[in-house]
């Protein structure tokens, strides 16, 4: 801009000498032709230069328009892209957020995917080995089956010889078997013919003995006076009872005829007449046993839990939750399973790992164990062969982060034990306590395989590990350990068809 003012202003200054009138030199000095001629050609050369200079300076001022043009649309586009730059950074950050977030969530699938991965190849691997050692009893039941159909066809032909021996003897066993009906028809009438004599002639001299105990001498002579006169009477008597002893043995005796129709005796001598009158012989004797009602003594249960079926809406929640990380726990409780399969007895999830903390067995656990997590994916497997038999038992299991042991009890009996289990680990709080289903997720993802069927009684936990002999007196029904965090009575929803009943003995309990 500097370079086309000075132009400007030379091309002015030019101009300006150019129309000054020549009058004015003339005046001033006088010039010969020589001088206007040179003139004449120094002002043709001027006017050339002025006319390259005219054209240099266009020249040039157009090439400053176009690149002032230039610039400006220059500056348009680069606002233009500054604004685009823009957009396109708001878009990527917004597309990074996005990303990332797909990515946590897909890296939280991931983990999960590893875990579930594990325990799957867990479960096939125990599977495996279930399904091997089923083989192999299976192969063993098939030799004892095959070595007892040996031994039972040998017992079969056994008697079929002695069946052949029996079938060809039949004959002589009917022929003494006859005989023998006839002896004992018989030995019968033999038997009722001294029977009857006998019985009439203690039955009047019991009589007249009782009458002389009784009402002394004076009766007695007064008896004799009128004896002739009854004699028809006392046949009649005697008669009737020989009739009763003789057709009624089974269900009325001599002794109880002598109690309802003799007079009122002494104490000793109606001892004596019965002791005398129990010699006869009596065919039956019906014994009445009372069983008295069996006293309780497991009674620190409080209430039961009724899981009716297999199903996923069946469960229990709890309003309590932990508040503090835990690093030993003590889980007791009375169970009755009415299935051929533990299930989930208690679960825990949290926000980071659903199985936290987990008691349970699945349907396909043939050999009856049941795995107890802490910290998906180390667990350990309690044996349940004792258990799956209908009947009510105690199991605690206790766990402690600072010795990284645990400890399986069952009906007061140390089952198991084991170290390097989880030492230094901590439970955290917050999460989310389930009984009767396995989550998948928090409060969630229930499997019916898992579910469980049965009887919960006197369910308890404690944050701190119990010594043996506590473990013996709750079993023993000995009142309740101090300091337990969660209990039955902590239940805040009953799901499904679950139902609590309280009793406070287990004997009592449905």
């Amino acid at each position: 801009m500097g370079s086309s003012r000075l132009a400007a202003v030379i091309l002015l200054i030019l101009i300006i000498t150019l129309q000054v009138p020549p009058s004015l030199g003339q005046r001033s000095r006088p010039t010969s032709a020589e001088t206007r001629k040179r003139l004449h050609q120094r002002l043709q050369r001027l006017d050339e230069q002025f006319r390259r200079f005219q054209e240099m300076t266009l020249t040039h001022l157009r090439s400053i328009a176009e690149s002032s043009n230039l610039s400006t649309s220059i500056d348009t586009r680069f606002h233009m892209l500054t604004r685009q730059l823009e957009s396109i950074s708001r878009e990527l950050s917004s597309f990074r957020t996005e990303a990332e977030r797909d990515l946590q969530s897909l890296k939280s699938w991931s983990r999960k995917l590893r875990r579930k991965t594990k325990r799957v190849e867990l479960r096939l691997t125990r599977t495996e080995r279930v399904m091997k050692e089923n083989s192999r009893l299976a192969l063993n039941q098939l030799h004892k089956h095959k070595a007892a159909m040996v031994n039972l066809t040998q017992e079969l032909v056994t008697h079929r010889g002695r069946i052949n021996v029996v079938e060809a003897r039949q004959g002589e066993i009917k022929v003494l078997q006859e005989a023998f009906q006839k002896q004992i028809s018989k030995l019968d009438s033999q038997v009722r013919s001294i029977q009857r004599p006998l019985l009439g002639t203690y039955l009047v001299r019991s009589e007249n003995a009782l009458n002389r105990t009784v009402q002394g001498p004076a009766f007695t002579k007064r008896k004799e006076k009128t004896r002739l006169s009854k004699d028809s009477k006392d046949e009649r008597m005697k008669n009737r009872v020989l009739l009763r002893a003789t057709r009624q043995p089974d269900h009325m005796t001599v002794a109880t005829f002598m109690q309802t129709n003799m007079p009122p005796t002494s104490q000793s001598v109606q001892e004596e007449q019965t002791n005398t009158l129990l010699h006869l012989p009596q065919r039956h004797k019906i014994l009445q046993n009372y069983t008295p009602k069996k006293a309780a003594t497991i009674c620190n249960v409080n209430s039961v839990l009724f899981f009716p079926s297999a199903s996923t809406e069946n469960y229990v929640t709890f309003r309590t939750r932990f508040l503090t990380s835990i690093h030993e726990l003590s889980i007791c409780t009375w169970l009755r399973v009415d299935a051929e399969y533990m299930g989930t007895l208690l679960s825990y999830a949290t926000e980071a790992n659903d199985n936290t903390l987990v008691l349970y067995g699945r349907r396909s656990s043939l050999l009856g164990n049941m795995d107890f997590v802490i910290g998906d994916p180390a667990y350990r497997e309690l044996t349940t062969d004792h258990m799956l038999d209908g009947q009510w038992h105690h199991i605690c299991v206790v766990w402690s982060s600072i010795e990284g042991r645990f400890w399986h009890y069952m009906d007061r009996r140390l089952i198991s034990t084991g170290s390097r289990f989880q030492k230094g680990y901590a439970i955290p709080p917050g999460g989310s306590f389930i009984l009767g289903q396995e989550q998948d997720t928090l409060g969630g993802g229930f499997d019916q395989a898992e579910a469980f069927v049965g009887r919960l009684a006197g369910f308890a936990l404690w944050t701190r590990a119990l010594s043996p002999a506590e473990v013996s007196g709750l079993a023993s029904g000995r009142g309740m350990p101090r300091g337990a965090v969660l209990t039955l009575d902590d239940v805040n929803v009953l799901h499904g068809s679950v139902k609590q009943v309280i009793c406070e003995c287990l004997e009592h309990c449905i």
